[in-house]
Formats: C-alpha cells, structure tokens, sequence
C-alpha cells in the first residue's frame, strides 16, 4: 500500500481514535468511521439498533478496525460488505459474524459457508493484498429486511460499481448508506464487472425508493473535514447523467476511460461510447 498520508484538518465533530481512525456520530446511533491517511479516505459505518449493530464495509485492512468499533458498541456486531474490493472487505477475515448478499454466482461458490473473491472481484493486486477467506454467517436476499432491533434496513442491490453491490436504506431515519455506488468525486464504471446499464437500471430503482430529504453516507471522500455526505438530488442527478449518457448526449472528457460530469461533486468513468456497452 502507499506510505500513509499526514493527519488532515478535521471539524469539531470529528474525534481521532487512534494517529490513523477517526469517528464521528452522524446520530448516536449511527457512527462514521474514517481513513483520512489512507489515500482513498475509506469510511465505514457502524450502524447500532438495540439488539445487535452491522459495520457496512471495514476498510483495506491497513490497521485493524475491531478496537475501534469495540470502543463503541457491546452489541454483536455483523460485518457486511457493499461489495467486494479490497478496500471494503480488509477487516472482514477478522470477523465472527459476516453477511453477504444472497446472489447465485456468489451462493453457489461459498463452500462449506467459506466464500473467496475472485482477483477481479476483490482488486487486491493493485496493493498487494490477497482475497480473503470469508466464512459467511447471513446471505442477506435483494430487498430484503435486517431487523437490528427499534431500526430496520432494507437492503438495495444496486449493481453498476460491481456486480454484488447492495447500499442499505434506513427509511425512518432517512439514510442511505451507498458504499462505492455514489460518492463525491470520481465513480469508477470501467472496472472488471462495471456495468453502465445496470447502473442506470440501479439508479432509477433507487431515485424510486430513497426518500426525499435522505442524507447519502458514502465509502470515499475527496477532500476534509468529516465524513463524507451526500444528498437525494445527487442519485437524480446520476440517473439523468446515465440517461443522457445512454443516449449518447452526455459530453466526455478522454480518450478510451472518459471523464462525464454527473453535478459540481460527482463524475463518471466510463469507456468510451462507442464500444457500445449499452443493451
């Protein structure tokens, strides 16, 4: 991995657990945890009812989540993962209790309960990181319902990114929690198993369903302080850019990976239109 960067300037919100985490409460119950040093600035979240807590997604695995989030919750904790790259899954291995969403390429590989990425699914080669054995404890169905008691999520696949991945909608409390589907910056569509049509397909399902007035908790920020928060009008926006895109009316910047501006914080990267990646 590259050399870690230098403590950012963060607000007063913000809390550094450690020279390397920090935590913030988006509510008391719902807890960013921040990778400011590392170069993708990867957050996770532990979501906390009253009977047990999910961590969406642990980070790269540079430092060990677990202290932090027994800092700040005696609740059993399930790790679940927005997708499967490396950086979201780098804690996972460490895990008692993981979900993973129920899929058929993804079930039907999970031997004995053990579930191992593919290098294309999980990237690790970029960092030198090696897929990990997940022993998977909950497949969690599209659409289905994860009831961690007084607070319930549904879960989204909202494939685009990759292929398996899901964000989770906390409608009472009006939250979306996106993983790498949307978040401030570059959104990479050109990866092994991106897809711009499901993309879109994930985008129009999602401006359906996401309430208006929801604050978007996404994966990566782009610049400090705090964790990085999104809006509804930044899926609509996506959705129209992709729209627009498929009608080949959305100009781009580059050559074979193009650069297609979504709204003043959010980009596409795509392959070029006419390799005709459009059904």
């Amino acid at each position: 991995p590259p050399p870690l960067s230098e403590p950012s300037p963060e607000s007063e919100s913000v809390a550094w657990f450690d020279d390397y985490f920090t935590i913030e409460f988006i509510d008391p119950q719902t807890i960013a945890i921040g990778e400011p040093r590392y170069w993708q600035q990867n957050y996770s979240y532990l979501i906390l009812g009253s009977r047990r807590a999910i961590l969406f997604d642990s980070g790269p695995g540079v430092r060990d989540i677990r202290p932090v989030v027994e800092s700040l919750t005696d609740l059993p904790v399930t790790v679940a993962s927005s997708h499967l790259h490396y950086d979201h899954v780098g804690n996972h291995e460490h895990s008692d209790r993981l979900a993973l969403v129920d899929l058929p390429h993804l079930r039907e590989r999970a031997q004995s309960g053990v579930f191992r990425p593919s290098s294309a699914e999980h990237l690790g080669f970029m960092e030198g990181f090696e897929p990990p054995d997940l022993v998977v404890s909950e497949w969690w169905a599209p659409e289905s319902t994860i009831d961690l008691g007084s607070r319930v999520l549904t879960v989204v696949h909202a494939p685009g990114h990759a292929p398996e991945s899901i964000v989770l909608l906390d409608r009472d409390r009006r939250l979306l929690f996106t993983g790498d589907y949307i978040y401030e910056g570059p959104l990479f569509a050109f990866l092994p198993g991106s897809d711009l049509e499901h993309y879109l397909l994930a985008a129009r399902h999602l401006v359906e369903v996401v309430p208006d007035g929801t604050r978007l908790l996404t994966a990566h920020r782009e610049t400090p302080p705090g964790a990085p928060v999104l809006d509804r009008a930044d899926l609509v926006d996506l959705r129209d850019a992709l729209e627009q895109l498929r009608k080949g009316t959305l100009e781009g910047d580059g050559f074979y990976i193009k650069s297609y501006p979504v709204n003043r914080r959010v980009r596409l990267l795509a392959e070029t239109s006419w390799l005709g990646r459009w059904r």
